[in-house]
Order: structure tokens, then C-alpha cells, then sequence
């Protein structure tokens, strides 16, 4: 219970984080007396690019990898928020797949 209340503590923090680089965008941008359609535009582009990169950020620290093992290949499988068991299936798929990519 505990990894999903922090989950949701975490996902609200990202998007008051965007929300607040949305409205400081939205208050530079007050000035210069654009039309309505081109500030909101400006406005939700750099609010969903800030949320969009908060949340990769966040996968990259909470993701676990397993890579295939063989010489030249490229072959991952990233996943979050699973069990012991599941993790060590994942595992054994990444170094036991049948087709080898070369990179």
C-alpha cells in the first residue's frame, strides 16, 4: 500500500510541477498581448514537454532493465512496479529470447 500512495504522491508533484511551469510560462508571456489561441498553445506545449520529461525521468530511476546476455545484441525488456517473480520471469525471457539482434 505504501509503493502506491507514494506513486500517487509522486504523480501529483509532476503535474503541479508542469502546472506551475505552465502559469509561469503563461505570466511571461502576458506582456506581449498575444492572441488567445497562440498563448495557450505556448502555454500547454512547455507544461505537457515539462510533465512528459518528469515522467521520464521517472521511469529511468524506478525501471528495471534485464538485457540479453549474447555478443552484439540488443534485446532489453525495461519494466516498473512488479513483484520478485515476475522480475526473475523477465529476467530469463531477456537472456533466453530466440532472435538475436545485432546491433
Amino acid at each position: 500500500m505504501a509503493k502506491a500512495h507514494r506513486r500517487r504522491i509522486v504523480s501529483a508533484l509532476q503535474i503541479g510541477v508542469s502546472i506551475a511551469v505552465g502559469v509561469s510560462i503563461s505570466l511571461r508571456l502576458a506582456s506581449y498581448d498575444l492572441p488567445f489561441f497562440l498563448h495557450a498553445t505556448c502555454v500547454l506545449g512547455t507544461a505537457g514537454s515539462v510533465l512528459s520529461a518528469l515522467l521520464n525521468i521517472e521511469q529511468a530511476w524506478t525501471a528495471t532493465t534485464h538485457r540479453c546476455t549474447a555478443p552484439g545484441c540488443d534485446f532489453r525488456v525495461r519494466m516498473q512496479h512488479v513483484d520478485a517473480g515476475e522480475n526473475r520471469r523477465w529476467q530469463e525471457i531477456a537472456a533466453a529470447h530466440p532472435t538475436h539482434n545485432a546491433v
